[in-house]
């Protein structure tokens, strides 16, 4: 789809980007790109990266929501055009018979819409998992998941432009035809997954988190015509390290690598915590944030939250340090998190090791 020189030359400013962002979006469907979702948070959105991680948490059951906002008002004053929601749900049960292990449920759905012609990507799915512990005290525990999505894509080609829609000095005309071989504007497929996942409190002041996990195993068929190109293997990876300081303050740090067909991913960062804690109970009342995180030659993004019992709210703005930072006016995205965890008991229901000082 090749577009002719005098666009750039007679269009505004404005109308300059929105082709710019449309042709980086059309060269994804055209390149079969998989459109897989990226957070900065992305430990707050545990099912998606790792399905081992289900039931993974000290309680009963865990509810999260993620929403993330990218290249506001880069278009006109439009604030809605790229953007991505994800509520989640996972319940952690069966460790008073088996012990030393227990197993996780979840069920989560993600949402993701880019671009004026609503390049569209909805998922529906569940994961389960089972923990094994090490050790009475559940120092140390290896977590084996595994979950299935039901994907829809869809596409709007009537909101874009084409070279054959040109029209010499009056621009693109809409109601001509485009003469794309465009087959269909939507299509399903079935996406299966799997991932490992250890936790270790190597020391009093030090726990460990890693996980590895593979999506796309049944490589899936993923196209707008009517071809076999199918998605390639995802490879994911993650890594925490928590230092806890004393009673009150906590620091951690996170990493995330993602590689599929030569396209990779890395995320970085930290965050401190101070937290007010319940002499009783051992848990945070009140609970305060402030980190930053970097995805590799893309952006920064600086986080604050706040904690509330068994609730944290994180806030990030991601700053755009890419290429792309003209191109967006400069604009990044800002990115919310929600979780709160419970118990079905009074007792908070405690599966994961938690150090006294």
């Amino acid at each position: 789809m090749k577009r002719t020189a005098k666009f750039i030359t007679d269009f505004s400013g404005k109308k300059i980007l929105r082709f710019f962002l449309v042709y980086c979006l059309l060269s994804n469907i055209y390149s079969l790109s998989s459109q897989d979702i990226h957070f900065t948070q992305f430990f707050t959105n545990p099912l998606i990266i790792n399905p081992a991680q289900t039931g993974y948490f000290n309680g009963n059951y865990r509810i999260g929501f993620n929403f993330k906002a990218q290249w506001p008002f880069a278009i006109n004053s439009k604030i809605y055009t790229y953007h991505t929601e994800s509520p989640y749900v996972d319940l952690s049960f069966g460790e008073k018979k088996l012990k030393v292990g227990w197993f996780g449920l979840g069920f989560h759905f993600l949402n993701d819409a880019a671009g004026d012609g609503s390049l569209q990507y909805q998922r529906f799915g569940g994961s389960f998992a089972y923990h094994q512990a090490f050790d009475k005290h559940h120092k140390y525990i290896l977590s084996v998941g595994a979950g299935v999505s039901y994907v829809v894509r869809s596409v709007d080609f009537s909101k874009f432009y084409f070279n054959n829609q040109w029209v010499e000095d009056m621009g693109f005309n809409t109601s001509i035809s485009s003469s794309e071989p465009v087959q269909r504007e939507s299509f399903q497929m079935l996406d299966v997954n799997a991932g490992l996942h250890f936790g270790g409190q190597i020391h009093e002041q030090v726990k460990l988190d890693l996980g590895i996990s593979m999506l796309h195993i049944n490589r899936p068929k993923h196209t707008f015509f009517n071809n076999d190109e199918r998605l390639g293997f995802r490879y994911q990876a993650d890594a925490g390290i928590q230092y806890k300081i004393d009673e009150q303050m906590n620091l951690q740090f996170n990493g995330y690598y993602g590689y599929e067909k030569a396209a990779s991913e890395i995320v970085v960062g930290t965050m401190f915590t101070y937290s007010n804690n319940n002499k009783f109970t051992n848990n945070p009342e009140h609970s305060l944030y402030v980190g930053a995180y970097y995805r590799a030659k893309d952006a920064l993004a600086p986080v604050v939250g706040y904690g509330f019992k068994s609730m944290r709210i994180l806030l990030n703005y991601d700053i755009t340090l890419s290429k792309l930072v003209s191109a967006s006016r400069a604009n990044g995205g800002p990115e919310l998190s929600i979780v709160y965890v419970g118990s079905w008991e009074r007792q908070f229901n405690r599966k994961v090791y938690c150090p006294k000082f």
